[in-house]
């Protein structure tokens, strides 16, 4: 993907496109975040980031807390069910780079330096490298594959989390070769083993 970059606020690209030179596709940038969205998509009227997670200053807490984020640094990995506290987690760990999924259009540009927005169509595999996050989050009760392409991003030691996790959360985790370490109504913590 070749970056073409319309405005930027330091590093970070707020207006422009990624494009493919071998497919000839092009993913605008707008307010920060990337729309790896197809054109029908874009305009579909309902398309839309919601989130089951109430936008609130202790779900990110939360999140910051089981994920360890006040020590270390790196990548933190946000599902499309988290959108809404992607700054409040951002706020919360400076040292580290948050990436939000969303479903649809962001409601409102990155109010954080260090949260870099992704949105990827239901259905659709986002663009997760194995091996590149320290943390990831998810919320509810994800299947089985997404849990699974969401533990391949983490690293050694890294860790997972699932916010207000369903009665198969667990399960998933540990199907996906995880060490569960915590669990309760409010969230379930597992790590990668080294």
């Amino acid at each position: 993907m070749v970056a073409v970059v319309y405005e930027a606020v330091g590093h970070r690209v707020t207006r422009g496109f990624l494009g493919c030179p071998t497919c000839d596709s092009r993913f605008p940038i707008e307010e920060g975040a990337v729309h790896l969205l197809r054109q029908e998509f874009r305009e579909s009227p309902g398309a839309s980031a919601s989130s089951p997670i109430p936008a609130t200053e202790e779900a990110a807490m939360l999140v910051g807390a089981v994920l360890d984020l006040a020590r270390g640094s790196g990548h933190v990995l946000l599902g499309p069910e988290l959108v809404a506290i992607a700054d409040a987690v951002a706020g919360l760990a400076d040292r580290w780079e948050v990436v939000s999924l969303s479903a649809g259009l962001p409601a409102h540009a990155a109010g954080s330096t260090n949260v870099s927005r992704i949105v990827v169509p239901d259905g659709e595999s986002p663009p997760i490298l194995p091996g590149r996050c320290g943390a990831v989050a998810l919320a509810g009760d994800p299947p089985l594959d997404r849990v699974q392409q969401f533990a391949s991003a983490l690293g050694p030691l890294g860790r997972l989390a699932i916010v207000a996790p369903g009665p198969g959360a667990v399960a998933a985790m540990q199907e996906a070769g995880l060490e569960v370490i915590a669990s309760d109504d409010r969230v379930a913590v597992a790590s990668r083993r080294s």
